[in-house]
């Protein structure tokens, strides 16, 4: 789903970055690998852990978690990015709400459309444990400099532009296409 060619300008690092560095095919590789496979598995194995913890299914704190980010979420998309009927997120949210961790409300400029919005209050735990999850990374960053981390920062940055600019294209696609709700 990463399109950076078509999702994003790209700069080119000031400084001259040498093509021929036999390291770098292996480096670039392994970064993939890192953000695609391991990274998913990892969290997803630290989300388990914490649906645990919270005492709430997998499936709703993965919901909660794409709330969270998207800061409201029509039911059709929610549906759409948890890979899951619209009858089954009904359900999801139902359990959601009820819980306290999401509300129902209507889109600001279509009413027929039912969104999702968190509860912040009720996040708190959630919220907290991501507190936590940045605490480690600031003791980690303390192995690298500046620059360094400017360097990381600017690449996770544009990972991460291209892959919200896909997953919008993604779900406003599906969506003019009558494939949402």
């Amino acid at each position: 789903m990463l399109h950076l060619d078509s999702a994003i300008h790209l700069s080119r690092p000031s400084a001259s970055v040498s093509e021929s560095d036999e390291t770098r095919p292996g480096m670039i590789d392994d970064i993939s690998l890192m953000l695609g496979r391991q990274f998913a598995a990892y969290t997803a194995a630290c989300q388990a852990a914490l649906s645990e913890k919270m005492g709430i299914a997998l499936a709703d704190l993965k919901a909660l978690d794409l709330v969270l980010e998207f800061e409201s979420l029509p039911t059709g998309q929610l549906a759409q990015l948890m890979g899951i009927s619209p009858g089954g997120a009904t359900a999801l949210i139902n359990r959601l709400e009820a819980a306290g961790y999401v509300e129902r409300g209507r889109h600001p400029l279509d009413r027929r459309i039912i969104v999702i919005r968190p509860v912040e209050e009720q996040c708190r735990t959630l919220l907290a444990e991501r507190h936590a999850i940045a605490r480690e990374v600031t003791l980690l960053s303390r192995n690298f400099d500046t620059a360094q981390l400017e360097t990381v920062h600017s690449f996770l940055a544009q990972c991460l532009k291209a892959l919200r600019h896909d997953t919008r294209v993604w779900l406003e696609t599906r969506h003019v296409h009558g494939l949402d709700d």
